[in-house]
Parts: structure tokens; sequence; C-alpha cells
């Protein structure tokens, strides 16, 4: 019976075949030379890197590749280029087990981690006050706009063009731990991949909507004069959408 209660990240490896063990060494050397002050544990039933007590990176062995997890939005577009050989699902990168380990961009996607989380840290004490600070400034933007109402609807504040009707903003503070402070708004068609590959520090594809052509926009990283005109725009586009008459049979 495979065992499944491992106690650490040895105990983790050591249940591998003799050739991915290896592998797996290496992957953890590089994440520990990457993140030394990481405490390294066993979570979810797999080696789990740790600052404060919040996961950083983890790692698995598979059958026929590795995985590094979590792969946030940010993360895949900071490493677009690199990460485009990889195959890329639900948050997780994998690696194939037959391809040279990529020490120097695990390092580095580490790195990116932990960085992500110092941030956010540094920013905790006055997370508040940012927040309140920059929904006031979005707040303040979006009615600007005529007619326009705002309630909060999945637990987020939302702006609507007019009251319950099409959505045109929506204020989003940490969803599901992606460490935005960003507003999603609909663009015009094909300007999604277009704002993200200029500036993927900005702009980046949010969940749900981004199917749909909708960008978010990290609020630390944009002046009030564009973000006027990214909402103005999906102002416009949503009253459009509001507007158009019913086809008649």
């Amino acid at each position: 019976m495979r065992k499944t209660d491992f106690k650490s990240v040895n105990d983790y490896i050591a249940s591998k075949p003799e050739d991915v063990r290896a592998i797996l060494r290496r992957v953890r050397s590089t994440i520990r030379k990457a993140v030394p002050a990481a405490d390294e544990v066993i979570s979810y039933q797999i080696p789990t890197y740790k600052l404060n007590g919040v996961p950083v990176i983890y790692f698995a062995g598979w059958k026929q590749h590795y995985s590094l997890y979590p792969a946030s939005n940010a993360l895949v577009a900071a490493f677009k280029d690199e990460l485009e050989g990889y195959e890329l699902s639900k948050g997780t990168i994998r690696f194939p087990l037959s391809e040279p380990v990529p020490v120097n961009l695990i390092e580095r996607i580490a790195k990116f981690r932990a960085q992500q989380l110092t941030m956010r840290d540094k920013g905790n004490s006055a997370r508040k006050k940012g927040r309140e600070t920059q929904l006031d400034r979005v707040r303040r933007i979006c009615n600007m706009m005529p007619s326009v109402s705002e309630k909060v609807s999945h637990g987020a504040p939302t702006f609507f063009v007019k009251k319950d009707k099409s959505v045109f903003t929506v204020f989003m503070d940490n969803h599901h731990q992606d460490g935005h402070l960003a507003v999603w708004l609909p663009a015009p068609a094909g300007l999604q991949s277009a704002l993200i590959e200029d500036a993927p520090a900005t702009y980046f594809k949010p969940p749900y909507v981004g199917s749909s052509g909708w960008i978010g926009i990290e609020l630390h990283q944009i002046s009030d004069e564009a973000l006027e005109i990214h909402v103005r725009e999906a102002w416009q586009l949503a009253a459009r959408t509001k507007e158009k008459p019913r086809q008649r049979n």
C-alpha cells in the first residue's frame, strides 16, 4: 500500500522511485537556496515551504512529471516566455521528468513567490488603510460617470451603470489570496492581451470574467488619469450592452 502519511520531506522523497528521487532532491535544494528563511514542512501530504506560517511554494512528484504550486496569474505573466513550453493548469506548473531540471527558472519562481508574500506582509499593517484609500479612489472615479450605483456583490464593492443594471467595475482585494489590490472591468475586444503583454505588472487576466475580455488592473501600478480612461471606457461598454435593443420576432 502506498504511503501517504509523510512526516518530512525526506520521507516524501524516499517514497518515490529511485530515478525520481534525484530530480526531487534537486528541486528541493533549489527552493531551499532561493528561500533559505522558509520553513520546510509537509502540508497536504506534499513538500511545502512557508514564511511566517504562510505557504510560499509547494512541489510534488508524479509518474511523468513534477509540479510546482501555486502559479498565480501574476507569476505566469512574469515568466510567460520561459513557461511557454510547460503545461499550466489550475495554478500548477508541470515539468516533465524526462527533461533536465530548470534550476534557474525554479529558483527565480521561488524568489518571486517569496517577494509577493513579503510585499503583502509589509503592507498588512497598513493594508486596511491602503484598501480604503484605493476604494475611495475607485469610488471617486466611478462616480464621475452618469447614474452610477454601487453595492456589495459576491463580497466585493461593485459598480453598476444604473441600479443593479450592467456591472462596469469591481473592486477586488486579494481575491482568493492572489495578492492583487485591483479592479476588474470590461475592455474593448482584443485589448486585454495587448495590455497584459505590454505591462504585465499592471494588467492581468482576472478569473471568471477574463475569458470575456475583462482586464484586471493593479491599483498601485496605475495613475488616476489612466484609471479614469479605463473606467470610462468600461462604463460606455456596459451602458451600450444595457441599452442594446431587443430583436423583434
